[in-house]
Parts: structure tokens; sequence; C-alpha cells
């Protein structure tokens, strides 16, 4: 397989603007397991911006190459959170990776990592990133710290 096949379905952010998620976690109130306590969290949630808590959003694990950085970009934009604490790895290898017009893809979490390292794809569980890309976004980010 070449390069370009591997790295040709890029990850779609998701839009939470573009739908009410209410009904759905509503409905997971009434289930079990890991449904039950998101819907639980919303909840939450709603009671710490109804009380003017402070927001704290921890973010962790790839979450912008899982396509849910538009998520984090909204909340902020929106004022629902305050204070983002998140490791490097989700602001820059792969927040300001995107923001220089890069993209995720989606992949294989089998995929043969030796063979993925050949065509210098590196692998983040089930998304692809170009290696070539992946040292620009670094470059640049020394050329910002440099100046």
């Amino acid at each position: 397989m070449q390069k370009k096949d591997l790295l040709s379905t890029p990850v779609v952010p998701i839009d939470i603007k573009a739908f009410d998620a209410g009904p759905i976690l509503e409905a997971m109130g009434k289930t079990a397991f890991q449904a039950r306590n998101l819907h639980r969290a919303a909840e939450i949630y709603l009671e710490m911006l109804q009380d003017d808590c402070a927001v704290i959003l921890t973010l962790a694990g790839s979450l912008v190459s899982a396509g849910q950085g538009l998520i984090v970009h909204d909340l902020i934009r929106k004022g629902l959170v305050d204070v983002v604490v998140a490791t490097g790895a989700n602001l820059v290898d792969q927040d300001f990776f995107e923001a220089l017009g890069h993209r995720h893809y989606q992949g294989d979490p089998r995929a043969d990592d030796e063979a993925l390292r050949r065509l210098w794809i590196d692998r983040i569980y089930d998304t692809y990133i170009d290696e070539e890309e992946l040292r620009h976004t670094d470059y640049t980010i020394a050329e910002i710290a440099d100046g």
C-alpha cells in the first residue's frame, strides 16, 4: 500500500452546533455504565454553569487527533469553560499541527508499525499523520521559540 492511500480519509471533527445532543444525553440517563455516567456528568456541568462555578477543562489523550478539537474550540469560544489545562500533545502535536493545515487521517490500530515507519506515517492508535508534516510543525514551533 502507498502513503497516499493510507492518508486519504481525514478525521472529521464533530461539530456540536450541528445537532441537539440533549435528547440522547437524557436517554443515556436511563441506561447504565458509562452512558449513565455521561448523563450525570452533563447534569453536573449544567449545575456548575447555573451556580457560576469556575469550570476547568482538563485534556489528556489524543483528543484533537480523534476529532474532538472543534468541541473544545466551541466551549472556549462560547465562554463555557474558564480554564483549560492540556497536555503538550493536544496543544502542539495535534491542534497546532492542524492549524498549520495538516490533517489527521483514519487508520487501523492493527497496522504494521514497521511498514508505516518506512512510509513516514505516524500512528496514534487508529489515526495516522504524515511524519514530514509533524516535523514541519516541530520546526515551526522551534522558530517561534527561538524568536
